[in-house]
Formats: C-alpha cells, structure tokens, sequence
C-alpha cells in the first residue's frame, strides 16, 4: 500500500498536473491547450523517432527538441534545462569518476583472472562471473566492467577453447539487469529517482530492488541455460602477427614478484607472447619466478601492448601510454629518446633491446610520459597520439574500495544526499591520489551526461504540456482500471520504448506518465517506479539500446539478428517476471 507521505506527494503531483490538463499553467483557453498538446506530441514523437533512426546523434535530437519546445513556449526555459542541475544527472557523473578510480587499481583486472582460474566450460565461467560482477554492477557504472570482461572473454577462447560468443552477450545483459538493482547501479534509475523528487517521491538506494532483484534472478538462470545454446558458432580468428618488441620492468612493490607468469596470465595470448627474462645482464627462461628489477621481454601486437600496459601485475608507475612517430633527422638509436627522463620507451618494431635499435624516421613507437608536454619537447619524436589511460596502480586498491563503500553506505542509510555522497567520493579520488585531475575529467563521459540532461528536459515537455496525463489517460482507459492490467501495459511500454531509443530517454518520458498513474490508480507511485527501472534494463533487441551491447558486438561476432533471436525470449520471460513480481507486491 501506499504511505501517507507518498500519497500527499502524488496528490500533490496530481493536483498539478491536472491544473496543466485543464488549461496550460499560464491559463490560457482549452483551445490554446489542444494545440500546445499536439504540438508537444508532434515534437517528442519526431525527437523519438529522430533517436531511434540511429542517423541523428542522441544529443542533437535533444538539444533541437529543448530549443524549438523554448521557442514556442511550451515548456519554461528553466524546467528543459533543468537536467543540468539535476541531482541524478550530478550523481552520474560522480559515480563515473568512482568506478575510473576503482578500475584504476586493476582489481576488477585481478579478480576476474582469479575467477577464471582452471575455467573450462562457458557455463562454468558464466556461473563464476556472474554473481560477483552483479554486485559490482549494482554499485557502480557497468561499462567498465564489461570493457574488462572483453580481454578475459577473449583470453579464454584463445588459451582454453571456451567461446567468447557464449559468454560475452549473456554477461553484458547480466550486468544490465543487476545494475537495476540499486539507486546508483545505472544512470536511468538516477534519472527516475531525479524526476520522482520533483513530484515529491522520495526513492532510495534499494527502492528498486524488490521488483528487479527477483526479475535480475530470473533472468540469470535463462541466461544460463540459453547462452552455450542459442550463441553458436564461433567468431572467426586470424593469426595476429607478433611483430613489436615490448620490454616490462617490474618494480619492487609490483605483486607479480616471486610468482610465475602462467599463474598470473601474462605469459601467453593471441595479442602476446613472453620471450624472455632478463636479470642483471642474465637471460633467464620465462618459467622463472619474477623478481624485482627483472625485465619481461614480450613479442606483441598492438593490441597485446595495450593490453600488457593496462595489467597491474608490474607495479609500472602511474604513467600515460603514447604511440609516437620518430622525426627526421641524424641516424640515432631509440636510447637517446630517453635522455628526457620523463619519457620512457616501451616498445617498438625490432628484434634488439629498444634501447639499441635504431631511430627509424616515420616509424611509429610506443613511450610512455606523465602527459604529451615531454613529448612536445624531445628532438627525436614529431607526432603522438594516446595509446592508453595510466598503468593500473594496485598500492591504492583499498583506497578506492574505502571511497566506494564509504558513498554505499553514505546514501544507503540516508546520511547524506547520494548526489553530494557521489561529489564527495570522486572528490575524494584525486585527493587521495587514486585518480590525477587529468584522469577524473576524461572519466567524465559528456556524451551520456548530456543525453541524461536532455533527456531530464524532454521529460518537462512531457510533464508540462499535459501529454503525461493523456497518455496515463490512454493507458488507464485501456486497462480499465484493473490493477493487473496497468502493470502489464506499464511493463510492455517500458519494455518496447527502451529497445527502440535510449533508456534514459524511456525514462523521461516513462517516468512522469507512471507517476500519474499512481496518483490515478492508488498504487504505490514508488513500485510503480521500480516497475518502470526494471523494464527500461530490458535492452536485449537493439544492440544500440545500451552501451555494453556495442562493446561486446563486435568482439562477439554478433549482427543484429542475433540480439533479435537471444534477445526475444530473454524479453519475453523478464518482462513476465517484473509483471508477476509487481502484482504480487501490489496486492
């Protein structure tokens, strides 16, 4: 049932809305009314229509629809822009800062090595990853869990023979049905509750869970079984050639010392091979343990370059990864690069210790340097680009868990605001030295964090021209008042809108209409809102309905037709989940 603040609340938001039905804010004519209602209609539809074509970016199709709504007055300038301001957008970015710092240690890296240790099945890796990357992707933004599952996927394909096609989507969609869990796992449950606290519905941090912890259940176990069925095949592989040189040092505080590097999975990929070790001027074999100061010698890739750089099994310090061009000039070897101490060489396409190849002019190299300014500098490189963030730095792995935790509990247990929780621990990143400056602005993805703000202001458009009670009218006739029914129609909606653009445009425009058929029904306007977070997780038919469905597209081999064929049942049993549970907890 419905608590008495709720139902002020709603009857609050009702009350408001229904002023807006009856006559514009402003008070002008019915007349006047209808046509800014059709004219509003006619302008989210095209903005949606706009988003789902995939040919206009999401942010300008937002940013069109917030001018011409400002225009032609529909909405005041101060509720469309009001995303920039709002709490849940604020604790987004927050929280993308956090989960940099935490990835920056490597202990997502390490525990997902440790929890694939002696895989030999997908299922196996499946039930090993799951659980574990749920809790983290309902703490945290999912998108870099998914870009560390990617090399593990592929690591266990090339050394194991377990198909990274299998494991791949079934983990993306995992980690999108737990992030639903919680306030802060994704960024549409903080755009949900930022929309809710304007109508004066207070949603928590586990707000959500009673409706999508049972459905993310459910969803698991079909994953589990319909992932090694129905994601055959395997994705077609070409021999990389190994034909860079890159020299690790492993320092003293690196964890990899005394250890071999077949127990820490550095020894061999398809991107990597290790060629020797070198102590002392003494050339060891690689079934040596590691000792501090040693040099790793590695035949690599490209990609095995990047991929050695961002372990943190090596304890390399906190610097950038550039690939560079050597200028033209006087023949030198590629040591004298290194007379700058703040560039340091890391590899390069030759068969001699780097330091005593030759300087091939036009010929790209890999250095590392706390920022581009050295190599700026230096006389021997013309052009660079960056290659990769900075090394992973594990000494600071309990700061960041302390930081995280610390926000967890914080906006779990009410002591503060999650948005001024989310400010304080990315503050608290660079303060203490797990993020630089530098690191914690790149963390900030301006593209989502505008698409969120923009979606808050289509959300307005919604809410202010009365298209939301139209449509909670629509939905409310439809189903003609029966409880089952509106929750179905909610769930189906959601559901369908989320697969066509993206989900936080669904929740904008989702949100409000939910509220107001709380306000109309006496349900729980705060179920109804775990209803709708739960549905808009249901990204499984269109690969651009979420980002870690794009991440994991191509590395899986998958086309669209294979979301489609995995995704439909997957949809169909989730979405009959989240409307049993809902009914359930409704009655």
């Amino acid at each position: 049932m419905t608590t008495d603040g709720s139902v002020r609340a709603v009857a609050s938001y009702s009350v408001r809305q229904d002023r807006s039905r009856r006559g514009r804010p402003a008070g002008g004519p019915e007349e006047v009314y209808g046509t800014v209602l059709g004219v509003a209609a006619l302008l989210v539809v095209a903005t949606l229509v706009a988003m789902a074509s995939g040919k206009v970016p999401a942010v300008l199709a937002l940013g069109s629809c917030l001018a011409v709504a400002g225009i032609l007055q529909i909405t005041p300038p101060a509720e469309l822009f009001s995303g920039l301001s709002n709490s849940g957008v604020i604790t987004v970015a927050g929280m993308l800062v956090i989960a940099k710092g935490v990835v920056q240690t490597g202990i997502i890296a390490r525990l997902t090595w440790r929890l694939l240790a002696g895989v030999t099945t997908t299922t196996q890796a499946f039930l090993r990853l799951v659980a574990p990357t749920g809790v983290l992707s309902a703490l945290m933004n999912t998108t870099p869990i998914v870009a560390m599952l990617i090399p593990a996927a592929r690591e266990l394909q090339q050394t194991r023979n377990v198909p990274a096609r299998q494991l791949l989507l079934p983990m993306a969609h995992a980690t999108t049905l737990a992030g639903s869990v919680t306030l802060i796992g994704t960024s549409s449950n903080l755009l949900i509750a930022g929309i809710a606290a304007t109508a004066g519905i207070n949603v928590s941090m586990l707000s959500f869970a009673p409706v999508a912890l049972p459905v993310a259940l459910v969803g698991v176990v079909v994953l589990a079984i319909a992932g090694p069925r129905l994601l055959t095949g395997r994705v077609p592989t070409i021999t990389p050639v190994r034909d860079w040189r890159m020299e690790v040092e492993v320092a003293s505080n690196a964890n990899a010392i005394g250890r071999l590097l077949t127990d820490l999975g550095v020894e061999r990929t398809q991107e990597y091979q290790i060629e020797s070790i070198e102590r002392r001027g003494r050339r060891l074999q690689p079934s040596e343990p590691i000792g501090a100061g040693d040099t790793l010698v590695y035949r690599a890739t490209e990609l095995g370059i990047v991929a050695l750089w961002g372990s943190p099994r090596f304890g390399l310090s906190p610097q950038k990864l550039f690939v560079a061009t050597a200028g033209p000039g006087n023949v030198e070897v590629l040591g004298d690069i290194e007379d700058d101490e703040r560039v340091r060489l890391v590899a390069a396409q030759t068969s001699s210790p780097l330091r005593d190849a030759l300087i091939i002019p036009g010929e790209p190299i890999y250095v590392a340097a706390d920022s581009s300014d050295p190599l700026r500098r230096n006389e021997f490189l013309t052009l660079w680009q960056d290659a990769a963030d900075r090394a992973p730095q594990p000494a600071k792995t309990a700061v960041a868990l302390a930081i995280l935790g610390a926000v967890i509990i914080a906006a779990s247990f009410n002591l503060v605001a999650v948005s001024i929780a989310a400010l304080t621990g990315a503050l608290l990143m660079v303060i203490t030295g797990v993020l630089t400056p530098r690191s914690a602005v790149r963390a900030l993805d301006w593209n989502v964090l505008f698409i969120l703000a923009g979606s808050i202001g289509l959300g307005a458009i919604v809410t202010t021209s009365g298209l939301a009670y139209v449509i909670a009218d629509a939905v409310r006739a439809l189903s003609s008042g029966n409880v089952v029914l509106v929750i179905v129609v909610l769930a189906l909606t959601t559901a369908l809108l989320t697969n066509i653009i993206t989900n936080a445009a669904a929740a904008s425009i989702i949100t409000p209409v939910g509220i107001a058929i709380a306000a109309e029904s006496g349900l729980d306007p705060v179920l109804v809102l775990a209803l709708i977070g739960t549905c808009i997780s249901f990204t499984f038919i269109n690969p651009f309905a979420h980002q870690s469905n794009l991440m994991v597209m191509r590395p899986g081999g998958y086309s669209n037709a294979t979301f489609v064929r995995f995704g439909i049942p997957l949809l169909i049993v989730v979405v009959v989940a989240a409307i049993s549970v809902s009914y359930l907890l409704a009655r």
